[in-house]
């Protein structure tokens, strides 16, 4: 019975984020002086804001007109930046530096989840029936996760924190998400990592938490925004974080005021949301820009694994005129 709700909760995942796909596909339009903003969306908690101030009339307020564009996977939503069909996402400093990499200029120009620590957590798990507890008992054992991605990055800064060295890091590759999922709560892996809402789901499910970002914040994502777009539409830029930060307000006073945008727009499932010994966290803070040593971090790890062919320095990576801020060390 715990099995079959399982396969459904996932399967009702995977349609909801099929279907947002299909509706992700737009046509190339030029890029000076937009009267629109183009975002695009992922199924993600770190939208939360974002959903909020449209419900809320907080573009209209400001005088803007937002299209928000779904898209059910970050490949699909950076096939979109590189072809100009949208202007900004969320994303991690990953996908801006493998952006810029590719040859598409993007910018992060602030931080959306991961000022604090606790926000924007992913978690090592392990198996229901495993015996791993402690991040040492991790040494050699491999934990199923997606390679040259933020679930990486994360896993080896979890872990190296801890005291093991890179060389007892070992990982197996299992890239899609629900699958990793069920082979964790299978026992076919005996670790694996995950971001939310998948985490909590695999704790409500029987899984252990080793280590997570709870007390950290090496998982940031940001806003990522073409620098055409900054370079064009710095003034509705703006006025889109103004909205935003609207909307942060909002979910500050009340976090869990908006578990039907959560389940219709974030596909968090019902289990999740309703659970009572393993809350969800809904944590986000006012926008800042990303601190200097962070984005270095995520450049020299991705340098590491080969994954950069130029260098990139803080300023190909951030963009400080949107906030008109001045960036921490």
């Amino acid at each position: 019975m715990r099995r079959n709700l399982l396969f459904l909760v996932v399967l009702l995942v995977l349609a909801g984020t099929a279907a947002a796909g299909c509706a992700g596909k737009v046509t190339t339009a030029p890029q000076e002086n937009r009267s629109t903003l183009r975002l695009g969306m992922l199924p993600i908690i770190d939208n939360l804001p974002f959903w909020v101030a449209q419900q809320k009339g907080y573009f209209k307020a400001e005088g803007l007109n937002v299209q928000l564009i779904p898209f059910p996977s970050a490949v699909e939503r950076d096939s979109a930046f590189a072809a100009g069909q949208i202007d900004a996402a969320v994303g991690d400093l990953l996908a801006v530096a493998g952006l810029n990499n590719a040859g598409t200029p993007v910018r992060a120009v602030s931080i959306c989840m991961g000022v604090k620590p606790g926000e924007s957590r992913f978690a090592i798990l392990s198996a229901p029936r495993s015996d791993i507890r402690k991040p040492a008992q991790l040494k050699n054992v491999p934990i199923a996760i997606s390679t040259n991605s933020i679930i990486e990055y994360v896993t080896d800064r979890l872990l190296e924190d801890q005291g093991l060295d890179k060389k007892e890091i070992k990982k197996t590759s299992i890239p899609k998400m629900p699958v990793r999922l069920e082979a964790l709560l299978n026992g076919k892996v005996q670790a694996a990592t995950l971001p939310d809402p998948l985490a909590t789901l695999a704790q409500i499910k029987g899984a252990h938490v080793v280590a997570s970002t709870t007390n950290d914040n090496v998982a940031q994502t940001v806003l990522m925004v073409r620098r055409d777009t900054i370079d064009n539409n710095l003034p509705q830029l703006q006025k889109l974080m103004r909205a935003y930060s609207r909307a942060v307000s909002d979910i500050q006073a009340n976090p869990y005021g908006y578990n039907d945008l959560l389940a219709r727009e974030a596909r968090v499932p019902a289990p999740v949301l309703n659970s009572s010994p393993y809350r969800l966290a809904v944590n986000f803070s006012a926008p800042q820009l990303p601190k200097r040593k962070d984005v270095q971090d995520v450049l020299q790890w991705m340098q590491e694994h080969k994954l950069l062919t130029k260098p990139l320095t803080y300023d190909d990576m951030v963009d400080t005129r949107v906030l008109g801020e001045s960036p921490k060390a």
